[in-house]
């Protein structure tokens, strides 16, 4: 009698342990980034610049201090972050590719932008100066 006691009382700790480990929240899983490019504050300057989208909006990069952004008509500005000299990224996804020195620029995702408007079929957004 003593020994399926044992065993039952055994078999209820040990079916409860999967439970307790499965609320366990300490454990993060976190995306990784695209590999950051450190940008020199000159070299941002050809993109700080107002552009027209082939939609009729307009978006515009600016830099404060370090850090560098990316608006979208009356949006708030996003932050975009460096992936070589002339690539960046948001946090959501979108691309942009400065071409010409500056004066084109394809944005890939542009749905993923708030405000986005008329966007294309192919997800790819085509701006100049």
């Amino acid at each position: 009698m003593k020994t399926i006691l044992l065993g039952v009382v055994t078999a209820l700790a040990l079916s409860s342990l999967p439970a307790a480990y499965a609320q366990d929240t300490s454990v993060s899983v976190s995306a990784a980034r695209a590999a950051q490019y450190q940008m020199q504050p000159d070299e941002f300057l050809p993109y700080h610049n107002t552009y027209l989208l082939e939609n009729g909006q307009k978006i515009s990069f600016d830099n404060r201090l370090t850090k560098l952004y990316a608006t979208l008509g009356n949006a708030r500005p996003v932050r975009i972050y460096a992936t070589s000299q002339t690539s960046f990224v948001t946090d959501d996804g979108t691309r942009f590719e400065f071409h010409d020195g500056g004066d084109a620029l394809a944005i890939s995702d542009f749905q993923k932008m708030h405000l986005a408007k008329n966007v294309p079929a192919n997800g790819i957004m085509m701006a100049r100066r």
